[in-house]
């Protein structure tokens, strides 16, 4: 399959999904009860609250410590989450590398497959879902919070860990048995030099974990989510830019220390002189050393013991029996309808056909036109401006070449960057709820909600690309006068056009789990029927539209596996 067949079919996919989905491009234009709306929530953007809105602030604590406590509500969920899906990444991870099996054989084979199925299974199911199920089963509680987050995220990092393990250099392991070393002691040079890797994505799923514990909010969880669609509801603007300049500044101040940190682990330290006597002693004192790590990981254990051991989480309003039943008759009514009068599976068949028949169908083929049409709207607004946003391009030496850059090309160029890093880190849902109370109920509403959020992620991951390529054919162009747009599309895209094609499958797949989740603002998709069978306490329909959406995942999964080897 060659470029120009990939574009083609691209743009095919665009151009059919907003057809199918019937996104009219006159539905971008709010009602006059919109633009009011939106007038009045963006001019309330420049008087945040700093005080309750509705004048009762004596019966409560005061508006600074309010927020001050929900976020730490949220970072604190984020961080336990994040502490157990660390543990179920590392070893689902280990054991589902390659690596880790030296001499594979058709068991540890099918281990290895059933241990990356769990995995894909895992973060498959988006982590709103997973508190939905929580919450039918043990009612809002922290385990809810913790774990809705924990298991998607886990399944994501073992997956994640996997991959890097694999690609990590094998060479000291390959020396290691060749002098008859085996087991841990094999593995322990191929996961020290995929530590790095390892940890720069863990923390940068700790943003999206706080993104995610936010986002819990809106299905009862006392976070910051929570706190905005109250405020909304009563029509208190000034409070929810509040709480949304708090939830950035978290979201910002992590994705400045991730960068920061994978900057100096990626560059590493320069060591001191030479000692001149050799010694074990005298050279691990010459080793380079970053305070800046050592105080960034310190903090971080601190702040994650802290967030276990501090005060308790917010109790649950169910005691230990009600749960209890709650988990009972839960598990009982996962089964479908019919198979729980006649204890008979086989009468799923029918009850299964005619719930895809009806609606589930629909939903599914919705859910994946929804989900492609806002990643592919991502990647050709994230493309069109790799140009202006490279420092490659804009800053005058840095292919090594003298190239006039004014002020204006250069500020572009910033500000570009720094509207990806907003964009990415308001949370796909919250955008979405705040675009359909300006666009009304329209399906542009969740395309732009993803489009913005995942433009931001892949306008960084393809900067970031185009700035690390080796710089000589762009220096020969542009010393040549060749303009920068002709150089980026000459050289600079064709020779890195792969990978930014494996980000765009990535970011597809989490777009996919993003649009099964938005139906449950009420447009119509995968969501839209989970939600309505909550309210009607069908889950045996809340389990069956969860996991089609899961399959859709499953399938680009392995879709984008099969691309990847393909591209190789």
């Amino acid at each position: 399959m060659n470029r120009r067949t990939l574009f083609l079919l691209g743009l095919g996919l665009f151009l059919g999904g907003l057809w199918i989905l019937r996104a009219s491009p006159t539905e971008l234009w709010p009602s006059e009860g919109g633009r009011q709306l939106a007038a009045q929530f963006f001019y309330a953007a420049l008087s945040p609250a700093t005080d309750y809105q509705d004048g009762e602030a004596l019966s409560r604590r005061p508006f600074a410590a309010e927020i001050a406590h929900t976020l730490w509500i949220t970072v604190r969920f984020a961080l336990v989450a994040m502490s157990l899906a660390l543990i179920i990444g590392l070893l689902g991870g280990t054991l589902a590398s390659r690596t880790w099996w030296l001499r594979p054989s058709r068991l540890k084979i099918g281990l290895r497959t059933g241990i990356r199925l769990l995995l894909t299974a895992l973060r498959s199911v988006h982590e709103l879902l997973w508190a939905i199920l929580f919450l039918a089963a043990l009612g809002t509680s922290p385990a809810t919070a913790v774990w809705a987050i924990a298991l998607p995220f886990g399944g994501t990092l073992g997956k994640v860990f996997a991959e890097v393990l694999d690609e990590a250099p094998d060479l000291p392991a390959q020396v290691l048995r060749a002098t008859g070393s085996s087991g841990l002691t094999t593995f322990l040079p191929s996961f020290t030099a995929a530590l790095p890797d390892l940890l720069t994505y863990a923390l940068y799923r700790l943003e999206c974990a706080v993104r995610s514990s936010a986002i819990l909010g809106f299905v009862g969880i006392p976070t910051v989510g929570y706190k905005i669609s109250t405020a909304f509801e009563d029509g208190h603007y000034q409070e929810i830019w509040t709480w949304l300049y708090a939830l950035l500044s978290i979201v910002v101040a992590l994705e400045l220390l991730g960068a920061a940190v994978r900057r100096r682990l990626s560059n590493g330290t320069p060591a001191k002189p030479s000692p001149k006597v050799i010694s074990l002693r005298a050279l691990h004192q010459t080793r380079g050393h970053s305070p800046f790590l050592k105080t960034t990981a310190v903090a971080t254990i601190f702040l994650v013991l802290t967030a276990w051991l501090s005060q308790p989480m917010p109790p649950s309003q169910l005691t230990e029996s009600q749960r209890s039943a709650n988990l009972d008759r839960f598990l009982s009514e996962l089964a479908p309808h019919p198979v729980q009068q006649s204890r008979h599976w086989p009468d799923a068949l029918p009850w299964l056909a005619e719930n895809l028949a009806n609606s589930g169908l629909e939903a599914l083929w919705r859910t994946f036109h929804l989900g492609t049409v806002a990643a592919l709207l991502a990647g050709g607004t994230a493309l069109l401006l790799l140009t202006p946003a490279s420092r490659l391009l804009t800053e005058p030496e840095r292919a090594g070449v003298h190239v006039p850059s004014g002020p204006t090309r250069r500020a572009l160029s910033q500000l570009l960057r720094a509207t990806a890093i907003l964009a990415r880190a308001m949370p796909e849902f919250i955008l979405a709820f705040l675009l359909l109370q300006i666009l009304g109920p329209s399906i542009w509403a969740l395309i732009l909600a993803l489009a913005v959020h995942n433009g931001g992620i892949l306008l960084r991951l393809g900067a970031e690309v185009i700035d690390n390529t080796p710089p000589e054919s762009a220096r020969i162009l542009l010393a040549s006068g060749t303009p920068r747009v002709t150089t980026f599309l000459g050289t600079l895209l064709p020779s890195n056009f792969n990978r930014l094609l494996l980000f765009l499958f990535y970011r597809w797949e989490t777009c996919i789990r993003e649009a099964t989740v938005l139906g449950v603002l009420g447009v119509s998709s995968l969501g839209a029927l989970i939600a309505a069978s909550r309210t009607g306490f069908y889950y045996d329909e809340v389990l069956l539209w969860i996991l089609l959406g899961a399959s859709l995942v499953f399938l680009g999964d392995l879709f984008s596996d099969f691309l990847r080897r393909r591209l190789r």
